[in-house]
């Protein structure tokens, strides 16, 4: 039985730059490189021809504009005075209007007074502004207190809310009041201990960015009753932890139970008349915390 004998293959050409190796010749130049690392030598010596260029012209222009010893400013030419119109026949003379040479008219310059209505101008600082940052339960939610920013981040448990003060706080952002509204996308993963946990230090981090602390309490959650329980005993826990831990606390679980309006047939969100509600109830918590 005869055997059967595998094709010869010749050696394998390598690149002496990049060590790349191939069986085709057709990769390679006649200096031993292929073709991509003559490609990039190319490339490098133009762009090194391109830089001696612009370092000669730059050099050229500098010397161009540079100011000659001893040269003397031209002077302004001195204006010629007009001709003598001859008289014209029948006794009628030309009579033209003489200019002053570019005389400019004089302004009299009024001091502007600047005066702002809402705010007189004065030396202290501007005050810091009020920032609201929470989940979508805060998508409606507006408040006409000046200087407030109300920032919603739909799905944010108490984790994400405290990765976005971490990025406020690197432009040194600091603020007057935070309130926070999260914890209802926590209470759903059935760790009740780890969201006290998160709750605790998205709280204590935003006590280095601002002058007071707020949390704003969750909603009566009605999907379910494993739902309803959980979030009544966070409700619970908040309105304990906070004032032991010198943070302000807004009761909202009060003003929306047994008001079917109040909340979105979904059982979570809140209608708009339920965002109104949430809002008079963060304006009346930061007029009676102002000194």
């Amino acid at each position: 039985m005869a055997s059967l004998s595998s094709p010869t293959l010749s050696s394998p050409l390598s690149c002496s730059v990049c060590q790349m190796f191939s069986y085709s010749s057709s990769s390679f130049s006649e200096n031993g490189k292929c073709i991509k690392c003559n490609l990039f030598v190319a490339l490098e010596a133009r762009v090194s021809d391109l830089e001696a260029r612009y370092r000669t012209t730059e050099k050229s222009v500098i010397v161009s504009k540079s100011p000659v010893a001893g040269a003397v400013p031209p002077k302004a030419a001195v204006a010629s005075r007009p001709p003598v119109v001859p008289e014209q026949p029948g006794g009628w003379v030309t009579v033209r209007r003489r200019h002053s040479p570019k005389q400019k008219p004089t302004v009299h310059h009024q001091p502007l007074h600047v005066s702002n209505r809402f705010s007189p101008l004065s030396d202290t600082p501007a005050e810091r502004p009020t920032l609201v940052i929470g989940s979508s339960i805060l998508r409606n939610v507006k408040l006409a207190t000046p200087g407030t920013i109300v920032k919603c981040i739909p799905g944010a448990r108490a984790g994400d809310i405290e990765s976005n003060l971490k990025l406020l706080a690197k432009d040194k952002r600091r603020y007057n009041k935070i309130i926070i509204h999260v914890g209802g996308n926590d209470t759903r993963l059935r760790q009740s201990e780890v969201t006290k946990v998160n709750v605790s230090s998205v709280c204590e981090y935003a006590k280095t960015m601002s002058d007071s602390v707020i949390f704003s309490g969750p909603l009566p959650n009605v999907t379910s009753d494993d739902m309803y329980s959980r979030m009544s005993s966070f409700h619970r826990w908040l309105s304990r932890w906070c004032p032991d831990n010198n943070v302000g606390f807004i009761n909202n679980w009060t003003p929306f139970w047994g008001k079917p309006g109040l909340i979105r047939r979904d059982g979570i969100h809140p209608t708009l008349d339920g965002a109104a509600l949430i809002s008079r109830n963060m304006a009346k918590f930061i007029s009676r915390s102002n000194p």
